[in-house]
């Protein structure tokens, strides 16, 4: 039987998995009586990237179905022609700089286990890892909290800093996952001096025809024990919908070449309740939605003093509420985000530290420490949107942010012979009780004029922060206003089969409350002080590209070669103040000029059922005050990708090769230089009985290396495989 075959055998698949399993085997039976259709609003694309907006004809994902080869869909049954809105995109059309959409079809390819893993390939993209789970992105040189992380539209990066875990998002729950590169802050204020990333999980609850729909997933991957199980029920009607899910995941531990990695593993679970209604011209849509990642194990904070770094809790819980009202006449459409969110950072660290006195060795002193914050963030976003020759948005934001939570610290000093000599627990907080309280307002202009296309931006952000004072006194209450003028202009014209395209914009982001307010050891061995005298980053971003325009060539998908430079000033950094009691000091630091520059290309091909796409990037970067390249520019990177139908050999299915090329790291400092490597996945995917079975197999020649930007190694050679099952059905008999 096809079950009995494309089960795992014993040892390969975790037994979490098999509860799932069971019910794949009871759903698999009842669905082969039924004739499924595809759940509306579910857009099918099969390419890697795109660097164009998503067409907003709703007939056109009809159209992309006949193009798309059955083996690489996303999902394997087949709608009729459904009228449903547009895709939501974080903000009006960018077509004046580079803006790539990564679907949800190429985002799981070669079954990555989280977002970040699904990014690797796109230029311009680095990742930062201090273990499997714990993964931030890099855009264009530039890291931690100045990209700025959206999730539908709403801000996940939170005012103590660091940048936000992409992990927090299962990629069970991703429909695509827009890179928006460079400088963006006259659209969206704080944090997207590098750019923004905003993922997309929703799609949309109306239908003209009613519908329901159930969708399970199930993944594994040896070695390491990874799984991860999703259900997703959906009801669609013309004024109603709603959906729930709901997913659970695991990791063992991470294996690489060497072996495994101690203190690596995680726990997730995830859970989302979202429900829509129409009236008339207004729709109104309600999401609660909750993210907790347990026992985050991280490697890449082991190492000298540190024995062993986690997360014992990275927890997301949001409330969101959207107000949409279509516009008539000379009346704009109005939109209103509110949401509430509540973000549980739980930072475990333990350390030993030697006591030497003349080279001779005379106790050890053993730190436990758990940091316990939480966050705490409300917002709301009106936005008013005017149609017309002139398109004019006007938008605002207002956001009211708090953070606390204790520091606890247990001491434990032993002597040469292992003998207790003095023990402590001591309550602190790293950051005293804070808030931040945001303003920002602003308006954006589209208009095309004899084939030409402008763009243009223009905000003004105010965003108040206040510390209280924290325990050691040392850094006493302490208020800091952050006011800041951003704006961006664009241009691009199609001369044929080509488009040229400019844009020049402004960024900034204001310190976080780390930077400026954090008092505490870091890693054991360091003290770490806060800089409440820190200025915002700020710097200008400027790109020249030529891509293809749409429909130049039917075999031609996509095709963009661009150049860029970021001149970012006042850069925060740390530096090494100086010692007392022999503890190394260190604090946050002005960087006044730094300059990150980089070519990206990009194509992607199409014809007969084959796909080839290829990607590269080149960046540099420079501290212009030393003229010494800076330590996390990333490195130069190239991939090929070649997809092809395989049908006489797989049911409806066909197979994908991948091979990735990073270029060594050597000018920056020794602890952060990696040699170059390959890397090469291969998949195969097959549908019998309505159930797309995936194999992938990724780092295929058991490569040891380490993404340049990352603390740690990657996995060896992963055998990894999925099952994916959608039963849509329509209902003619429901009644409106």
């Amino acid at each position: 039987m096809f079950w009995k075959s494309a089960t795992f055998s014993r040892g390969f698949l975790p037994s979490h998995s098999q509860p799932l399993l069971a019910l794949f085997v009871i759903a698999w039976t009842w669905g082969i009586g039924l004739k499924p259709v595809m759940a509306s609003g579910v857009a099918i694309d099969s390419s890697s990237t795109t660097s164009h907006p998503a067409t907003s004809d709703p007939d056109s994902s009809a159209l992309q179905l006949r193009s798309v080869p059955r083996s690489v869909r996303d999902t394997i049954t087949v709608l009729p022609p459904v009228q449903v809105p547009a895709r939501r995109t974080a903000t009006t059309t960018r077509e004046t700089a580079t803006s790539v959409r990564v679907e949800r079809a190429a985002a799981t390819r070669f079954l990555p286990n989280t977002v970040g893993d699904a990014l690797a390939t796109v230029p311009g993209v680095d990742l930062v890892k201090t273990g499997p789970w714990s993964t931030r992105l890099s855009l264009r040189g530039l890291y931690g909290d100045r990209v700025l992380f959206l999730v539908d539209g709403v801000r996940m990066n939170s005012l103590r800093g660091h940048g936000t875990q992409l992990s927090l998002v299962s990629l069970d729950r991703v429909s695509a996952v827009e890179v928006m590169p460079g400088a963006a802050s006259a659209q969206f204020g704080t944090n997207a001096l590098a750019g923004v990333v905003n993922v997309i999980t929703h799609r949309s609850l109306f239908s003209d025809i009613p519908q329901s729909s159930v969708v399970l997933g199930a993944r594994g991957s040896e070695p390491g024990g990874s799984y991860a199980e999703s259900a997703r029920l959906r009801f669609l009607s013309r004024n109603f919908g709603f959906e729930m899910l709901g997913g659970v995941g695991q990791l063992d531990h991470l294996r690489t070449p060497a072996g495994i990695v101690p203190n690596s593993g995680n726990r997730e679970d995830n859970y989302a309740l979202r429900g829509g209604a129409r009236f008339g011209v207004a729709s109104l849509d309600v999401e609660h939605s909750h993210h907790a990642a347990r026992d985050v194990g991280l490697p890449g904070f082991t190492g000298g003093a540190v024995i062993a770094g986690s997360y014992p809790l990275q927890g997301r819980d949001a409330q969101r509420v959207e107000l949409t009202v279509k516009g008539n006449g000379a009346l704009p459409d109005l939109r209103v985000l509110g949401v509430h969110q509540q973000l549980r950072n739980h930072f475990a660290e333990t350390s030993v530290e030697s006591t030497f006195v003349r080279g001779r060795f005379i106790s050890t002193r053993t730190r436990d420490a758990r940091d316990r914050v939480t966050t705490r963030a409300t917002s709301v976003e009106p936005s008013l949107f005017f149609g017309g020759p002139l398109a004019v948005r006007a938008f605002g934001e207002y956001r009211h942010e708090t953070a606390s939570g204790p520091l606890l610290q247990d001491f434990v000093t032993r002597d040469r012979d292992g003998n207790v000599t003095a023990s402590g627990t001591s309550v602190t907080q790293s950051v005293a009780p804070a808030k931040r309280d945001g303003f920002g307002a602003g308006v954006s202009a589209t208009r095309t004029e004899y084939g030409v296309r402008l763009e243009s931006s223009v905000r003004y952000d105010e965003l108040a922060s206040r510390a209280e004072a924290n325990d050691t006194k040392q850094i006493p209450a302490i208020g800091v206003t952050d006011r800041r003028w951003t704006a961006d202009f664009g241009a691009a014209r199609a001369i044929g089969a080509v488009e040229p395209y400019a844009h020049i914009s402004t960024g900034f982001r204001a310190p976080n409350l780390d930077e400026r307010f954090f008092d505490g050891n870091v890693h054991g061995g360091l003290r770490l002080f806060g800089n409440p005298d820190l200025e915002s980053e700020h710097g200008r971003s400027y790109e020249f590209g030529v891509r293809a325009t749409d429909g130049a060539y039917p075999w031609l998908r996509t095709a963009r070669i661009s150049a860029y430079r970021s001149d970012v000033r006042d850069l925060v950094s740390f530096r090494y103040i100086g010692q007392l009691y022999l503890v190394p000091r260190f604090q946050y630091f002005n960087v006044r000029d730094a300059r990150i520059e980089g070519v990206e290309a990009t194509v992607q091909l199409r014809s007969a059922g084959w796909e080839l796409g290829m990607n590269a990037s080149l960046p540099r970067s420079e501290d212009r005050a030393t003229g010494k390249p800076l330590d996390d520019a990333g490195a130069t990177r190239a991939s090929i990708e070649v997809q092809a139908p395989a049908r006489r050999l797989l049911p409806n299915g066909g197979v994908g090769v991948r091979a990735r090329w990073v270029d060594a790291v050597t000018k920056v400092s020794e602890s952060l230089r990696t040699p170059a490597f390959w890397t090469t996945s291969v998949q195969a995917d097959c549908v019998i009985g309505g159930v797309r079975a995936v194999l992938a197999v990724n780092n295929l020649w058991n490569n040891a290396y380490r993404e340049p930007m990352s603390f740690i190694a990657e996995p060896g050679r992963t055998y990894a495989f999925s099952l994916y099952r959608d039963f849509s059905m329509s209902l003619p008999f429901t009644k409106e």
